[in-house]
């Protein structure tokens, strides 16, 4: 044999060699890939939550999903986010995995922007305080940064509202929020609501009411805090504005002690004096602002006040009130209702 001959079927034993060995490489690979795309990052069901930056790169947010045990191999992910032209697409936020999660489970959910989102409930009546602690729950924000930007006269020029604080205009109900956000955004989020559930032709209703749309907020308050049962809100409004009429002071219990810190009650008779511009026993007209956040009913009870003969409600130890007319009727209905609760403590 030439050995022209024999250095050819040396080069051809090499490559078939090399090829041989590269087949088997990329059949190995093959199924490395195959394994890492079928198998979780952990058998045992564990959560990981955290945040992906934006700006962060396909490769950064693949070694961040590794270091996080969500993965198991960041430069694999990577492939696959190629694959699947992913690489740009990859969206910031807060998100929550399951170390079940397969990877193209994981990468969808990047892709998609699934974040995390916060569902926060405030009840009616809540006050800022109250809320600012609701959120501060689930690390929104601080408690401190929503109490001072309720109070921030920016934010409440910014949102229309003519107001020292934006106590009032925080309408209590169901959202969902996702991280980060800014108290500001929350703030905004609720007043935003607000305005949306005030009737179609509050800006008239107001004129007519001879008020200001603060004040009737601030009467939508009391109402908030004084009814137990809806069909009452507009009686309860009806009295309030009756007594506005013929000079009489409110008489609202919860005023007098909406800016005592951590009031829990139940409102005792030395509340009923202490001096305080909310107090409407000693104060007449109405406060100076809400003294909570009305919900819708209160709010249309506010613009849409019963028209009754009533001065004097008060409560009948239950949810409802016996409303009167005179002051004679009030008292005995005050005696009435004392020896109800008292007849109800023997038993």
């Amino acid at each position: 044999m030439s050995l022209g001959k024999k250095l050819f079927n040396a080069v051809c034993g090499f490559f078939l060699v090399f090829f041989c060995l590269a087949a088997i490489v990329a059949t190995i690979g093959f199924f490395h890939f195959w394994l890492f795309l079928h198998l979780p990052a952990n058998p045992v069901p564990e959560k990981r939550q955290f945040f992906i930056s934006r700006g962060t790169g396909g490769l950064e947010v693949a070694k961040l999903l590794q270091a996080q045990g969500v993965i198991r191999n960041s430069y694999e992910f990577y492939l696959l986010a190629l694959m699947k032209h992913a690489t740009h697409r990859l969206q910031a936020g807060e998100y929550a995995f399951s170390t079940l999660d397969l990877p193209e489970q994981v990468l969808d959910k990047i892709v998609d922007g699934k974040v995390v989102i916060y569902v926060v409930t405030i009840p009616e009546g809540s006050t800022l305080r109250d809320i600012a602690a609701i959120v501060a729950r689930d690390h929104l924000a601080k408690s401190s940064e929503i109490i001072a930007a309720a109070a921030d006269g920016r934010i409440a020029k910014s949102l229309n509202i003519k107001a020292n604080t934006l106590e009032g205009y925080l309408f209590p109900d169901t959202y969902r929020f996702k991280k980060p956000i800014s108290a500001a955004a929350i703030l905004k989020r609720m007043v935003s609501r607000f305005r949306h559930k005030l009737p179609a032709d509050w800006k008239n209703r107001d004129k007519e009411l001879g008020m200001t749309l603060h004040q009737i907020v601030t009467m939508a308050s009391m109402i908030e805090k004084e009814a137990k049962v809806d069909s009452e809100r507009a009686i309860i409004a009806g009295v309030f504005y009756n007594r506005l009429k013929n000079n009489m002071p409110l008489q609202s219990d919860p005023t007098a002690v909406y800016d005592v810190p951590g009031f829990s009650g139940p409102v005792t008779p030395a509340d009923l004096k202490r001096q305080s511009p909310y107090n409407t026993y000693l104060n007449k007209g109405l406060p100076p602002g809400p003294i909570c956040n009305p919900g819708e009913k209160s709010i249309m009870a506010a613009f849409y006040p019963a028209k009754v003969p009533y001065f004097y409600f008060v409560s009948n130890n239950a949810t409802t009130h016996q409303f009167s007319v005179t002051l004679k009727e009030q008292q005995k209905a005050i005696s009435d209702s004392q020896k109800a609760k008292n007849e109800a403590g023997k038993k």
